[in-house]
C-alpha cells in the first residue's frame, strides 16, 4: 500500500511534522486491512517502520479496513476522511490505546498522516 521507507524519510525530513513530534517516544501499531505495521518513534523521529506479527506492547493503535485507508489516503479525501477524528467518527476507523498520550501528539499524527497521501499519490515534496 505504501513504501514505508519513503514515508519515515520524508516524516523525518518534514518541518512541521518534527517540531509536533518533539519529545515523542512512542510505539505505533497500524492495522491497515489484515495488515500490520509497527511504527517506533524516539524523541521525535520515526526510527523504524516494520511488518508486526505479534502482541508486542503500543501506546497507540490507529485501525481500520483497507477500503478507509484507501479512502483516507486518497489525493483529495472524502468528507471525514480529511482529518482522522471524524474518520474515527463517521467511518471505520478506531484508535485505542494511551489517550493523553494521543491527544499530545494529535498534530504530528495529523502531519504524519497527510505524509502518507503524499507518499501514496506520488507528490513530491516541496522545495524549501
Amino acid at each position: 500500500m505504501l513504501d514505508w521507507e519513503q514515508v519515515r524519510a520524508r516524516a523525518n525530513g518534514d518541518g512541521e511534522f518534527r517540531i509536533h513530534a518533539r519529545f515523542w517516544n512512542s510505539r505505533i501499531r497500524l492495522r491497515i486491512g489484515e495488515r500490520r505495521y509497527q511504527m517506533v518513534v524516539d524523541s521525535g523521529e520515526i526510527v523504524s517502520i516494520d511488518r508486526w506479527y505479534r502482541g508486542t506492547a503500543c501506546d497507540l493503535a490507529i485501525m481500520a479496513p483497507e477500503e478507509d485507508w484507501e479512502a483516507m489516503l486518497a489525493s483529495v479525501p472524502r468528507p471525514f476522511y480529511q482529518d482522522l477524528y471524524p474518520a474515527t467518527l463517521h467511518h471505520g476507523f478506531d484508535v485505542a490505546g494511551d489517550i493523553g498520550h494521543y491527544c499530545a501528539y494529535y498534530p504530528a499524527i495529523r502531519r504524519l498522516i497527510e505524509v502518507m497521501r503524499d507518499v501514496r499519490n506520488g507528490i513530491e515534496e516541496s522545495a524549501a
